[in-house]
């Protein structure tokens, strides 16, 4: 399944989880990958529109538990832990 929408989030949705989202915006541009919308909120205003990815710190990722594909992230300003793991997960969904 394609991954055209990625969802960033953290605890009050205004300060790590818009850092986030400008990061993954980055990097979808340093690698050429077009057409995925990225936004961020707070766990807590996670809506039921679902969306392919949610990229979360990993303190937060319980909260995400019940969703299919999720990248927790040990360092939320790790820009390398950032690219490799939303490289590999846009490599699985190319996979499936």
């Amino acid at each position: 399944m394609e991954i055209k929408s990625i969802m960033c989030c953290c605890g009050g949705g205004v300060g790590s989880s818009f850092m986030v989202q400008l990061n993954v915006q980055s990097l979808l541009k340093k690698h050429g990958i077009e057409g995925v919308s990225v936004d961020h909120v707070s766990v807590s205003e996670i809506s039921m529109v679902p969306v392919d990815l949610y990229v979360v710190g990993s303190d937060l990722a319980p909260f995400l538990k019940d969703k299919p594909r999720v990248i927790e992230l040990d360092n939320i300003v790790s820009m390398s832990e950032l690219e490799e793991k939303l490289l590999a997960a846009f490599e699985k969904a190319r996979n499936e």
